[in-house]
């Protein structure tokens, strides 16, 4: 039976997990960006994490779900649940995909609404059922960010990060990629106030490609 194992809040690397520097040069890294915010702070959360990666000389190119046209799924079964690896619809999903075909990993950042993803995020993850999924994302590596706003106090943490990190656990079986790690971001205000957060967003993003290049 399927558990989602929670994902750390950060990768561990460890000096066997380091690459010399160069080695991760040309790795290329699509980011996907699922809040309509495009300055807010899943995609503030999202820049440290790239900057992190792009520092390590991996080559990241962000797509923000906003600016593109993804029609709904219809359910129409055109696309025989993939087999024909066809859709119906001629819209943005057909580049997105051909990106992450050429793509050697992929990372999606989205805030947490009614304890799950956002719209945007879940059109872009709903579309993926008429593609062959296994030939776009099998192999490869995934992270995730979420990002939770919340001004009140509770007893106990809310779950709607870890009910996104179970969708994207599911999705990672599903299509044969390795789920590496998710960070949950939380604040009461915007996220350039917490420095620490930022830092680790930094971090996560160069110890990403740190253990996609060791994998290698």
């Amino acid at each position: 039976m399927f558990k989602y194992s929670q994902k750390p809040y950060g990768l561990c690397v460890t000096d066997d997990k380091i690459t010399p520097k160069g080695e991760n040069d040309n790795m290329k890294i699509i980011a996907l960006m699922g809040s309509p915010k495009l300055s807010g702070n899943t995609a503030r959360l999202l820049s440290q994490f790239v900057n992190g990666a792009r520092a390590e000389g991996s080559e990241v190119d962000i797509i923000n779900l906003q600016e593109q046209n993804i029609h709904p799924c219809d359910a129409c079964d055109m696309c025989a649940c993939g087999e024909k690896d066809f859709c119906v619809y001629n819209d943005s999903m057909r580049g997105i995909m051909k990106k992450i075909a050429e793509a050697d990993a992929f990372v999606l950042a989205t805030p947490v609404w009614w304890t799950g993803a956002s719209s945007l995020t879940k059109l872009f993850l709903d579309r993926l059922y008429g593609y062959n999924t296994n030939k776009y994302f099998g192999g490869k590596s995934i992270y995730l960010i979420t990002m939770l706003y919340d001004g009140r106090t509770y007893a106990h943490p809310l779950p709607g990060a870890d009910i996104v990190g179970y969708v994207i656990q599911s999705v990672s079986d599903f299509a044969g990629m390795e789920f590496l790690g998710h960070l949950r971001g939380a604040s009461s205000g915007g996220v350039l106030e917490d420095a620490k957060l930022l830092d680790k967003a930094y971090t996560e993003g160069k110890n990403f490609v740190r253990v996609m290049s060791h994998a290698k």
